[in-house]
């Protein structure tokens, strides 16, 4: 079954940014080590600071598009709940690595 995450990305300036993924270890890695080439690559998005996780691909569009549609207050006071110091969390989410 696959698992899909709706994700929320930061940078140093809080800029934020919205996206889905099968592969959040690869979007973590692929931030950290600066090889994203597009949107997010010109705004150094480094630190995930929100997840949410769905096995319903239709369910994870529909909340991609969802928060992609909140005003920034909106999306702050998500994060907030399950973030309140903006830390990132992306260790948590990464793979174990041999």
């Amino acid at each position: 079954m696959n698992r899909y995450y709706i994700y929320i990305l930061s940078n140093a300036s809080r800029m934020l940014y919205v996206g889905l993924t099968t592969d959040l270890d690869n979007i973590v890695r692929k931030h950290r080590e600066k090889r994203m080439n597009s949107f997010k690559a010109n705004y150094s998005f480094e630190k995930l600071i929100y997840v949410e996780e769905t096995s319903d691909i239709h369910h994870a569009i529909h909340r991609e598009a969802e928060l992609k549609g909140f005003p920034r207050n909106k999306k702050q006071d998500l994060i907030s709940l399950t973030n309140p110091g903006w830390q990132c969390i992306g260790n948590y989410w990464m793979k174990e690595t041999a």
